[in-house]
């Protein structure tokens, strides 16, 4: 009779033990999916404003980047695979996201008053999109494509 409470005890903790370290693993994945999902919305944003140019689609742009920016303060545990890694290559994903921002931002407004230099700012801005797709690819590579 005593050992049969001892067991019961015993199994219920491990069963606690097993939940939180589930509810920590759903929780980083649901970072990681968040981030991901706010990526491909800034990267679509940025497409749509690479198309129209627009001053909408350029507002969309800041505003998917500032959320890019929000999700990529993720927090892992070391449940998940590279978790440092990841962590930080999403916060330079968000970087040269907001770089890219404003360095489109700057070309704008050269452009319209007509610069010399704008032929310099564009190949700057194509080669921080570049730099900011082959950051991306890090984290995914990190992630295992989650």
């Amino acid at each position: 009779m005593k050992y049969k409470w001892l067991l019961i005890f015993i199994l219920i903790v491990a069963a606690g033990v097993l939940f939180f370290f589930f509810r920590m693993y759903h929780n980083d994945t649901g970072e990681l999916k968040r981030f991901m999902a706010s990526y491909e919305r800034f990267d679509r944003a940025m497409s749509d404003l690479s198309m129209t140019g627009t001053d909408d689609s350029m507002s969309k742009a800041e505003n998917a980047a500032a959320d890019l920016n929000a999700k990529a303060s993720l927090r892992l545990s070391s449940l998940i695979k590279n978790d440092a890694e990841l962590m930080d290559q999403a916060r330079e994903v968000a970087d040269l996201a907001r770089r890219e921002i404003d360095s489109l931002r700057v070309y704008r407004v050269e452009a319209l008053n007509k610069n010399t230099d704008v032929d310099r700012l564009a190949e700057e801005s194509r080669v921080l999109t570049g730099k900011r797709k082959a950051a991306y690819a890090r984290f995914r590579e990190f992630g295992g494509n989650r």
